[in-house]
């Protein structure tokens, strides 16, 4: 299983505290840096699953983005895209199980070059993140690219990412590119789905995954909905299970989906670490 992923590579700066921050003065914390960015996310996903993964993104040619493209590497990502500016970074603040996230996506010029190419050579998917289609000034090009990539035998995924910048771009805009990508599923938590909801005809894709958080995720295909209870485990860090739930899903399906979703939230970071058995290996 080869999977292609469209979007944004970032620094992944998590903050985690036991409350809230204090205003005007120190708060306690413990301070995460790794790779990031939902493309890569879901990209190291895919080759911990036992996939293999390519991800088309900005390669700054800054210090912290050698560091994010060295981490993707030895994780056994293939990355490609142009060279770019300043590397773009995420700040996630997780707090009694809660997250919230202050996005910065850097320099954006990669997004002038996206367009087919052998990064999407064998294919199975081609991932797309809404992030890519909400921030390109060209919206056209990864329409363009999903085209091709289909016409080869490759399926789109595409995730909704933010209901916020959804709502700011235009929830009609923003649904056309989607239709226009002709997915073969859509990921979507409740809020994006509802941002969202009604605006994509009936037989535009094929399967909906709804993201509930901590209350699992529901499978739609058509009248049948296949609900699913997240799986057992402790809850260390939500941040990325999103992401690690999509990869699952292309990978293998429901089953693999969550079993994914519940690994990361058991971990810190959105990257995966190594099951016992791989660090023994």
């Amino acid at each position: 299983m080869l999977v292609a992923c469209l979007g944004d590579v970032m620094l992944d700066v998590i903050v985690e505290t036991s409350g809230a921050l204090v205003e005007d003065d120190d708060t306690p914390a413990r301070i995460t840096f790794a790779a990031g960015g939902q493309a890569a996310n879901v990209a190291t996903w895919v080759v911990a699953l036992g996939g293999r993964a390519r991800v088309f993104g900005p390669r700054a040619d800054t210090g912290s983005g050698h560091l994010v493209e060295q981490a993707l590497t030895g994780l056994g990502v293939e990355v490609w895209g142009t060279p770019t500016g300043r590397t773009g970074s995420v700040v996630s603040l997780v707090t009694g199980g809660t997250r919230s996230m202050a996005s910065d996506p850097g320099d954006l010029s990669w997004l002038d070059d996206v367009r087919s190419g052998p990064w999407l050579d064998g294919a199975d998917w081609l991932f797309v993140s809404g992030y890519a289609l909400l921030r390109t000034p060209d919206p056209q090009r990864v329409v363009e690219t999903a085209a091709v990539a289909r016409a080869h035998g490759t399926r789109i995924a595409v995730d909704l990412s933010s209901a916020a910048m959804v709502a700011e771009f235009g929830a009609d805009r923003f649904s056309d590119l989607c239709r226009a990508l002709r997915p073969a599923v859509v990921f979507a938590t409740d809020t994006e789905w509802a941002t969202s909801a009604g605006l994509f005809g009936a037989g535009q894709f094929a399967v909906l995954v709804l993201k509930h958080g901590p209350r699992g995720a529901s499978f739609v295909l058509g009248d049948d909905t296949d609900e699913r209870a997240p799986d057992a485990g402790p809850v260390v860090d939500v941040t990325g299970a999103g992401d690690a739930l999509a990869a699952g899903y292309l990978v293998g399906g429901p089953d693999l989906a969550m079993g994914a979703a519940a690994r990361c939230v058991a971990a810190r970071g959105a990257q995966p670490e190594p099951e016992p058995e791989d660090a023994e290996a």
